[in-house]
């Protein structure tokens, strides 16, 4: 993402909301920053992506990036996150994709295609369950999630896929989860980890850069009331990412037994 501390921060708060105990390790791309050189705020807390270290996790998320308008053959460490995919695609670990890491995921491993929207889904929608899925037990249908992107994969070739399920949508028919049936993988498109504030600050970034394209403010967000953030999906996240580290939980307790 924008801003990789935060990034981070964001995921460490949405998975310990229910577990205090989680360990992490932060990965940047090594390949990406072999020339520039990083923020210490960056490298104090995480380090260039190693392969070999994956032998020693129990679980991976890889996060979304502000690349999803780039053609994947553009994107500068495409041949880095091609081998990290192609070993967690090995492994049994639980293995969550998020946003573009979803797109590249599922792009890489299963050949799906990539389509720019006619303009960025932002702002928190309305989400449907189509097929059951353990990160979405305890949740209701018709919950709330934010979205916040230029892109979208092609729901046919997904749906023609015998390995894939598409699990959940938005109610503009977007993608919000799907799942390997194969695999412990599972693509979330939502930004379920942004907190309360992030939606604006995404606002603001992006109207810094270029006023001229007059961004859209993100919908459904703003309170009516006194026009502050609202964390509408705050019940959704503690529940998902909930979900998703009691997978890593049972799926270590299998290898161990």
């Amino acid at each position: 993402m924008y801003n990789k501390v935060e990034t981070d921060e964001n995921f460490y708060k949405s998975l310990t909301h229910e577990h205090r105990n989680v360990e992490f390790t932060y990965y940047y791309s090594a390949t990406r920053y072999v020339d520039r050189k990083l923020d210490p705020a960056v490298t104090n807390t995480m380090k260039p992506l190693d392969l070999d270290d994956l032998d020693n996790l129990d679980g991976f998320i890889i996060s979304g990036s502000p690349v999803e308008q780039i053609d994947f053959n553009d994107i500068t460490y495409k041949d880095e996150i091609d081998e990290l995919l192609d070993k967690l695609n090995e492994m049994s670990i639980p293995q969550l994709y998020v946003c573009w890491g979803a797109m590249a995921a599922l792009h890489h491993l299963h050949g799906i295609d990539k389509q720019i929207l006619p303009h960025k889904t932002f702002g928190i929608f309305q989400n449907n369950i189509l097929k059951s899925s353990n990160l979405l037990d305890n949740i209701s249908n018709n919950f709330p999630a934010p979205h916040a992107r230029y892109a979208e994969m092609n729901q046919q070739q997904i749906n023609d896929n015998s390995q894939l399920t598409i699990n959940a949508i938005s109610d503009k028919g977007l993608l919000f989860l799907a799942s390997s049936k194969t695999k412990p993988q599972s693509f979330l498109f939502s930004h379920l980890e942004y907190q309360k504030n992030d939606l604006r600050k995404e606002y603001e970034r992006e109207f810094a850069a270029h006023p001229e394209r007059h961004p859209l403010q993100p919908v459904n967000y703003y309170s009516p009331i006194n026009n502050q953030p609202m964390f509408a999906w705050e019940e959704v996240q503690a529940k998902f990412f909930g979900n998703w580290v009691r997978n890593v939980i049972n799926a270590k307790v299998q290898v161990c037994s």
